[in-house]
């Protein structure tokens, strides 16, 4: 891969990236949602932009762009707002998993499934 290539995606993607992010801001929408909408505008499965078709450059750029949001998450992170909520959160998460996994449980003993295979199921 030679880096004027990845230079040109890099500028293609940034593009796109900042082209959603003006008008999901206009129009008061989550950013995320604009970045997702320019990764698909800028991938391989449009042919009427211009996209990034290497898959080599797609899986490189995808990754350092999961590195920098979840970089961006962590500084936005607040232990403050987690103890605030944690009680609450906690209990909501414990019982939808618990309310999930009696769901796949049933559905795989309702389809005949052993026991074993259907707390893979739920689980």
């Amino acid at each position: 891969m030679h880096l004027p290539d990845l230079i040109a995606d890099l500028g293609l993607i940034l593009a796109a990236a900042g082209i959603t992010t003006l008008i999901f801001k206009k129009i008061k929408q989550p950013l995320v949602l604009g970045y997702i909408l320019a990764g698909v505008l800028v991938g391989p499965h449009l042919d009427f932009l211009p996209s990034v078709s290497d898959s080599k450059s797609i899986n490189i750029w995808g990754e350092i762009g999961v590195i920098f949001l979840l970089f961006s998450l962590g500084l936005e992170f607040s232990f403050k707002k987690l103890v605030k909520v944690g009680g609450s959160a906690s209990i909501t998460a414990i019982v939808e998993v618990v309310i999930m996994l009696s769901i796949g449980f049933a559905a795989g003993k309702a389809m005949g499934w052993s026991t074993m295979d259907s707390i893979f199921l739920g689980g």
